[in-house]
């Protein structure tokens, strides 16, 4: 399928106002890609895709999940919009025709991140929280970022996030803590 029919097929698939982030963090992630030099068309993909899996409602999700032999853990049992990203992982499979495991990977791990991640998972992840219509404290930092280093760009990404959820008194999904664990010990030894 290509990106133009995945666009037609994705808009008429999820609510008008998440199509529009997802084309906007399309956009912002082929930037990215550009700027960083990493491959445009999987890029492309993963990052229109990465919320199709909303076209699953979040109270439908861990019975959809289940149904499709999804494992779910107490983290995403209990937090069940987590799961929209192992859902979207599997539509874009079977509705979009996407099989490569490294777009599949982007579209799975762009809401907790974890690690390993690819670049392009990284640029997916990234590009969804700083696409032009994110507006919060400290986005204009992650923005400037995001486009110099991808690794301290996802560890402030982190510390967002898990800041956030503490705040909030909202459960940290354990990838998150993998990843940001990974980067550290990367820097450290450096």
């Amino acid at each position: 399928m290509k990106i133009n029919e995945m666009k037609d097929l994705l808009e008429a698939s999820i609510p008008g106002k998440r199509f529009k982030h997802s084309v906007a963090v399309y956009e912002t992630a082929l930037k990215m890609a550009e700027h960083f030099n990493c491959d445009m068309e999987k890029v492309g993909i993963a990052s229109l895709l990465h919320d199709c899996g909303r076209e699953v409602a979040t109270k439908e999700s861990v019975a959809w999940a289940q149904a499709h032999d999804l494992p779910v853990d107490e983290i995403e049992a209990n937090q069940p919009i987590l799961l929209h990203s192992k859902i979207g992982m599997v539509i874009a499979k079977e509705k979009y025709g996407v099989s490569d495991l490294e777009i599949l990977d982007a579209i799975r791990y762009h809401t907790t991140g974890t690690s390993g991640m690819t670049d392009i998972a990284k640029i997916v992840f990234l590009a969804d929280i700083i696409e032009p219509n994110r507006d919060y404290p400290g986005v204009d930092d992650l923005r400037k970022a995001s486009f110099k280093n991808l690794d301290k760009a996802m560890l402030m990404a982190y510390s967002n996030t898990t800041t956030y959820l503490f705040e909030s008194e909202l459960l940290v999904h354990p990838n998150c803590i993998k990843g940001y664990n990974e980067l550290v010990l990367q820097a450290k030894k450096k």
